[in-house]
C-alpha cells in the first residue's frame, strides 16, 4: 500500500461484565489521521485498511502473527499447477443485516472492483485473475476467472500462477460486500456494511468512529462491546491521554521509547514487533547526476546510517543492505554501503562532480521525517551535495513524486501482504514507474525478468531465493538512499487482557481482547 510515514495508531479498548453493557465495554482506538472512505474498493491507507477489515470479511484473513486463516471460507484447495483455487463458503456467515453471504456476493464484490467504471486504484489486487484486464478494459462483460458453482462454492482461475495470490485475498479489495446496498456506492461509502465482527454505528468525520459488535457475524463474538476510533494528530496528546486513561494502547513515540522502557510501571506492558516496513530517500534514477549509479553510491556511502539509527530510532531498528524486511523469506544478509565519505567524494569526482552539485528532498511534514530528513542534509554537505528540504502536504508530495518532478524524496513502504514479493515488483518493477510504488524510476529490464519470473513459482524456497538474489541486482545499484527497518513498541493498561500485537495491521485482531474492571490488575 503506498504511503508515507502513519507514526501511531494507537490503540485502547474497554470490556464490560457479562451482566451488562458498563464503561468497560468499549475499546477506544487513536489514529493520527481520518479515514476518507470505509469502502474496500478504495481503501488507500492503513487507517482505512485497518477498520474495513474489522467490518469486512474477506474469503480469507491476516492472523495477528502473519498467517492465512479462513473467514468468510472454511476451506480452499489450490491446483497443482497454481492458478486455480476453489473455496468451500461458511454456511453460517451472514452480512451484518442477516442476509447469508453466497458466492454470487464475492464474484460480485471482485467484479465491482474490476469494473471500468470503478476507478479503483486497488484493481492490480484482483488483475491476475483469467480475464479480468479485458473487463477492467471494457472488451468483456464478465470476469471470465470468476465462477460461482453453487451458493457455497467459489472457483478463481489465475492467467498465470502467482503464489502470493492468496495473501491477496486478504486485502481490503477482495472484501465481501453485499450488492442490494454497495451498488448505491455515496451511501455505501458513508454507512459500509460487510460480514465482519463489527459493524459501523457512528461516523464524525475528523473527530472519531465508533464500532459495535456484529450480532450476526459468524465468528467467536468479540468480548467487548464497542470500539471507539478517535482521531488525535497530535503525538503528545496521544501520549497524556494514555497517561490520565483516555487509552488503553498507546503505540511509543520513539522519542519517547527511552522513558517508558525504563519505568518499571510500563516495562512490563510493553510489546514490540518488527515492522514490515522500510524507510528510505528515493533517488529518482532519471533526473540529473542521480542518473549515474557512481552518484547514487556515493550518497549511500555519505550517510552514517548507524548513527541516525543510534539516535533517532534510540538503536531499535534493522540497518537495510536491501528493501526486504529481515523477517520475510527472501531477505538475505548483504553488507550495507559503508560510512565513508572520502570514498564518496572520490565516486563524485570520477562521475563528474567533483565539487558536488545541489538538489532537493522533499517530504510530508512529521517528527520523525523532519529529523531525519534533516540529518541526511547535514550528511551530503559534508561531501558537498546541497540540499534543499521541501515539505508538502501529502496529495501534493505524492502528486509531485509519482509525476517524477522531484530529484529525491523520504518515503516508506508498508508491507500490503507479508511476501517479500511485495517489496520487490511495487518498488522495482518498471511497468510500476511513478504512482505504481516505483517512485524511484528504476528501470532495469534484467531486474523486471527475474520479478516476473519470481512470480510464477510455486516452491516457496526456490522463490525466496530468486527474491533474495534480485534484491541484490537492485541494490548493487542504489536506486535509494537505503535507511532502515523500523520496530514498533506499543504499552498496554493494566486493565486490558488478551491484547496481540499484530505483525501487520490488516492482522489486527480485537476478538480475544477485553478490559478487567477497575482496581483488578
Amino acid at each position: 500500500m503506498k504511503k508515507l510515514i502513519v507514526y501511531v495508531i494507537s490503540v485502547a479498548f474497554a470490556i464490560g461484565c457479562s451482566e451488562g453493557p458498563t464503561h468497560d465495554d468499549s475499546l477506544t482506538l487513536a489514529l493520527e489521521t481520518s479515514p476518507n472512505k470505509l469502502d474496500p474498493a478504495h481503501v488507500i491507507d492503513v487507517a482505512e485498511g485497518q477498520i474495513c477489515t474489522m467490518i469486512f470479511q474477506g474469503l480469507v484473513r491476516f492472523s495477528p502473527s502473519g498467517d492465512i486463516v479462513p473467514d468468510v471460507a472454511s476451506s480452499w484447495t489450490i491446483s497443482s499447477d497454481g492458478r486455480t483455487y476453489e473455496f468451500r463458503l461458511d454456511s453460517k456467515a451472514r452480512f451484518s443485516n442477516g442476509r447469508r453471504v453466497v458466492s454470487r456476493d464475492v464474484v460480485w464484490s471482485l467484479q465491482r472492483v474490476l469494473a471500468p467504471q470503478s476507478r479503483s486504484s486497488r484493481r492490480w489486487v484482483l488483475d491476475r485473475i483469467r480475464g479480468a484486464k479485458d473487463y477492467s478494459a471494457g472488451r468483456a462483460g464478465v470476469v471470465r476467472g470468476l465462477r460461482a458453482v453453487d451458493d457455497s462454492t467459489l472457483v478463481i482461475e489465475l492467467e498465470q500462477p502467482f503464489r502470493p495470490f492468496i495473501q491477496m485475498l486478504a486485502m481490503p479489495a477482495a472484501c465481501v460486500v453485499p450488492q442490494e446496498v454497495a451498488s448505491d456506492e455515496e451511501a455505501f461509502a458513508a454507512k459500509p456494511m460487510g460480514s465482519g465482527p463489527w459493524v459501523l454505528a457512528q461516523w464524525e468525520r475528523g473527530d472519531f468512529l465508533l464500532l459495535e459488535r456484529n450480532t450476526y457475524y459468524a465468528g467467536a463474538q468479540p468480548l467487548l462491546r464497542q470500539v471507539r476510533f478517535r482521531i488525535v494528530p497530535q503525538a503528545f496528546t496521544r501520549i497524556a491521554d494514555f497517561e490520565v486513561g483516555s487509552l488503553d494502547i498507546l503505540e511509543i513515540p520513539l522519542a519517547e521509547l527511552d522513558r517508558f522502557l525504563s519505568d518499571a510501571s510500563f516495562a512490563q506492558r510493553i510489546q514490540s514487533r518488527p515492522e514490515l516496513r522500510v524507510l528510505y530517500i528515493g533517488l529518482n534514477n532519471t533526473r540529473g547526476p542521480l542518473r549515474d549509479v557512481r552518484v547514487r553510491k556515493a550518497l549511500n556511502m555519505a550517510v552514517d546510517v548507524d548513527r541516525i539509527i543510534e539516535v533517532l530510532s534510540e538503536g531499535k531498528a534493522a540497518r537495510a543492505a536491501g528493501a526486504i524486511p529481515p523477517s520475510l523469506g527472501g531477505f538475505a544478509e548483504r553488507s550495507a554501503y559503508p560510512y565513508d565519505p572520502a570514498a564518496a567524494s572520490r565516486l563524485l569526482a570520477q562521475a563528474g562532480y567533483p565539487e558536488g552539485f545541489a538538489m532537493e528532498i522533499w517530504q510530508r511534514e512529521s517528527p520523525e521525517g523532519n529529523r531525519l530528513v534533516e540529518a541526511i542534509q547535514g550528511y551530503l554537505q559534508t561531501v558537498d551535495v546541497q540540499v534543499r528540504i521541501v515539505k508538502r502536504e501529502w496529495s501534493a508530495f505524492k502528486e509531485a513524486v509519482s509525476q517524477g518532478r522531484v530529484d529525491a524524496f523520504f518515503l516508506d513502504w508498508y508491507a500490503d501482504y507479508p511476501d517479500a514479493e511485495n517489496f520487490l515488483f511495487p518498488l522495482f518493477h518498471s511497468s510500476n514507474t511513478g504512482g505504481g510504488g516505483n517512485r524511484a524510476f528504476f528501470e532495469d529490464a534484467r531486474v523486471d525478468e527475474l520479478i516476473e519470473e519470481a512470480q510464477r513459482v510455486q516452491d516457496r524456497s526456490h522463490g525466496e531465493k530468486m527474491y533474495a538474489m534480485i534484491d541484490s541486482l537492485v541494490y548493487d545499484q542504489a536506486p535509494w538512499i537505503y535507511l532502515y527497518f523500523p520496530t514498533t513498541f506499543v504499552v498496554v493498561s493494566p486493565q486490558v487482557q488478551g491484547y496481540v500485537f499484530p505483525v501487520l495491521y490488516l492482522g489486527e485482531d480485537l476478538s480475544t481482547a477485553y478490559k478487567s474492571p477497575k482496581g483488578i490488575r
